[in-house]
Parts: C-alpha cells; structure tokens; sequence
C-alpha cells in the first residue's frame, strides 16, 4: 500500500484559529516550539525509514534556515504552506501569489532546489466558501 505523509511547518500561534488574538507582527516574541518538535518528528521518521512532504511556512524558513536544510537533508520534500499562513479565499488573488511567491523564494533559497509544492492553510479537503483552493 502506498500512503502521503505531509507536515505542516508551523507554530501554534501561527494559525487562522489564533489570527484574531496574536498578530503577525507579535509572532517574534513568542517562544518557537517548531525546531525541537521537527527534531522529534524527523528522528521517529529516520527509526522507521518514512519520508513525507513538510509544508513549511516561508517566515519560519526564513528564521531557522538549518531546520530546512536538516529536513531537505534527510531525503523529505520541502513545499510551501505559503509565507505567513493567510487563508488563500482571505487575499486577492494578487496577495495570494505574491504570499506563494515569497514563501517558495525562501525555500528554494535555502534547499537550492525547486519547490513544487502548495497546501494552501487551515484549507479542508474540499475548497473554501468561494471553492478557491489556489490563486
């Protein structure tokens, strides 16, 4: 049988559900849980020889360039859930690219490889109320 395995690359303040009490420009000051979590999630894939897709944020790419580096290191794809984890039916499709753009430069900076890659944030697994998956 063949499965997917994906992982999103994101803190827990960092998403929709918390947009409303902890704003973007506060993301800096709050303690990151993202690197020891990832630490723990990339040595439990190692002991059972899995690879997955990690769906990373392009502000948390752009803050610890290592972890990157560590996950595309140890044989995982590296993609984009966009720049700072806005819902993509929240944006004009103008922001909406340039949020994916910006998110895929940083990886593709950091891996020197090509992103393929977008899961856009918090988005079910049918489109969002005005059936947009990407822009």
């Amino acid at each position: 049988m063949l499965n997917a395995l994906t992982i999103d690359v994101e803190d827990y303040y960092q998403v929709s559900a918390f947009e409303s009490c902890v704003r973007f420009e506060d993301w800096p000051t709050h303690e990151s849980r993202v690197e020891k979590n990832i630490g723990r999630v990339l040595g439990i894939l190692d002991e059972y020889g899995v690879k997955g897709t990690f769906f990373v944020l392009g502000w948390e790419a752009e803050r610890r360039p290592r972890m990157i580096e560590e996950i595309a290191a140890r044989g995982h794809e590296i993609a984009s859930h966009g720049y700072r984890h806005r819902l993509v039916y929240s944006m004009t499709p103008s922001e909406c690219r340039d949020d994916i753009a910006r998110s895929k430069a940083s990886l593709e900076s950091i891996t020197a490889r090509r992103s393929w890659g977008f899961a856009p944030p918090a988005t079910p697994l049918s489109p969002g109320p005005h059936g947009v998956w990407m822009c």
